[in-house]
């Protein structure tokens, strides 16, 4: 086989012969191209595309730690102002000795314990507390006496209606939640 491309070779003439080597060539460097360096460029281009994407998701997991950190603390200073079961904490009782103490307790229509077991543990105690006919400061002083609680309370509603025979005199609904580890 190589000896009849080598006669051939030199029946052609110097012409011919360099058409020959020049598409040899150009078929020699497409097939390099096709089988080598087109594959190696599609697969930098997707590790490039990794790359970037590796970096965006590594950024967002910073991110995403950060957050975590952050309210991993803030759950641990929440906890750390919980009630723990040996201190028996009863909002109920805190609910009357604050009513008392902002001088509301007369003024006391009905007041309504719940108690809710939420997920990972805890559970969620409210009080329901309503009062007729009292006056803006002394709603004032309840909240204040809420707020200096030894526990961390939140007032998750608070509605206030003036009286119609008196707007000095209001009607107030007030939600207080306690939260603690059972």
């Amino acid at each position: 086989m190589m000896q009849q491309f080598r006669e051939r070779w030199h029946h052609m003439s110097k012409r011919e012969q360099k058409l020959v080597l020049a598409g040899g060539i150009v078929l020699g460097l497409s097939l390099l191209f096709v089988l080598i360096v087109d594959p190696l460029l599609d697969n930098l281009d997707r590790l490039e595309r990794q790359a970037v994407r590796k970096q965006k998701d590594l950024t967002e997991l910073a991110l995403l730690s950060q957050d975590y950190l952050t309210k991993r603390d803030r759950l641990a200073k929440v906890e750390r102002r919980m009630p723990t079961q040996d201190q028996h904490f009863s909002l109920l009782t805190f609910m009357e000795e604050a009513a008392t103490t902002a001088h509301v307790r007369e003024r006391i229509t009905s007041m309504q314990p719940q108690v809710q077991t939420l997920a990972q543990g805890y559970e969620e105690t409210a009080v329901d507390l309503r009062l007729e006919g009292v006056q803006l400061p002394d709603v004032l002083a309840l909240l204040v006496a809420i707020d200096q609680a030894p526990y961390d309370l939140h007032v998750r509603h608070l509605q206030m209606r003036p009286k119609f025979d008196n707007p000095v005199n209001m009607d107030a609904t007030i939600r207080v939640l306690s939260y603690a580890k059972s």
